[in-house]
């Protein structure tokens, strides 16, 4: 297997109170859809299903040597005119180039033009898969300690909030929740905030504040405040519900 690389986390709408979150990754490898569809599941879940926003950010990736790579969508066997994700369900794609989609079976996007074109099946392509995980509330009532303990022993974390996607879907699924404020995978130590898993602070989670820089000794766990759609500081002990993260497609 090439080394593949994480190009891009992204999260979309998949029901009222459960959130998507979907990393890419570029194989350096080209394959024929099917090849590249085969070796998706058998290493991570499934070809990507990606959105038209998302397009410039894997299509800027130096790897791509060609100038088309591969997407989980195709023709449906059972029906010429309807187009299918990989992952499952009816792709209503807004990208095709002008004219598209040809006579083929196979979806794959332009780089330059960052369209999509139905091409050979056997045409050898590098191509994206991906690995999708889901935000989920937890309903009982945990300090951050005991919230962050569950979730890797049941599922796999706290919540990451690292991009707006995310954000509205916290909010989308907070609705679901006992309690106003939930658990995140927000922390502050050693004089700084960060999330659990390492991400970033690249999006901006706190109030139009911004991050309070140094937090009282009883205030440095962050919750998701649903009422105000923001992250902010409490006490580590209180007892609230909590975001996890878990895999969709889990064994």
């Amino acid at each position: 297997m090439k080394a593949s690389v994480i190009v891009l986390l992204f999260l979309s709408l998949f029901g009222l109170n459960v959130s998507v979150y979907r990393y890419h990754f570029l194989v350096n490898e080209t394959l024929s859809f099917q090849e590249a569809q085969k070796h998706c599941t058998q290493h991570s879940d499934y070809l990507s299903t990606v959105r038209s926003k998302d397009l410039q950010d894997l299509s800027s990736n130096s790897l791509i040597k060609e100038d088309y790579f591969w997407i989980g969508v195709q023709r449906d066997s059972a029906d010429y005119y309807k187009w299918i994700w990989s992952e499952g369900g009816e792709a209503t794609i807004t990208f095709w180039a002008y004219g598209q989609p040809y006579y083929y079976y196979c979806g794959a996007v332009h780089k330059n033009t960052l369209t999509l074109f139905a091409l050979p099946c056997k045409t050898h392509l590098r191509f994206y898969c991906m690995k999708v995980y889901e935000l989920i509330v937890v309903h009982q009532k945990s300090t951050w300690e005991e919230a962050l303990e569950y979730c890797r022993q049941n599922y796999i974390d706290l919540a990451i909030i690292n991009s707006e996607d995310i954000m509205e879907e916290a909010k989308i699924n907070s609705t679901v929740a006992d309690t106003d404020e939930m658990w995140t995978g927000l922390r502050f130590l050693a004089g700084h905030w960060f999330w659990v898993n390492g991400a970033g602070f690249d999006y901006n989670v706190w109030s139009s504040g911004g991050e309070i820089q140094c937090p009282a000794m009883n205030q440095r766990c962050g919750v998701f405040d649903r009422t105000q759609g923001v992250c902010k500081p409490t006490d580590c002990e209180r007892r609230l519900n909590f975001l996890c993260i878990k895999e969709k497609y889990a064994d």
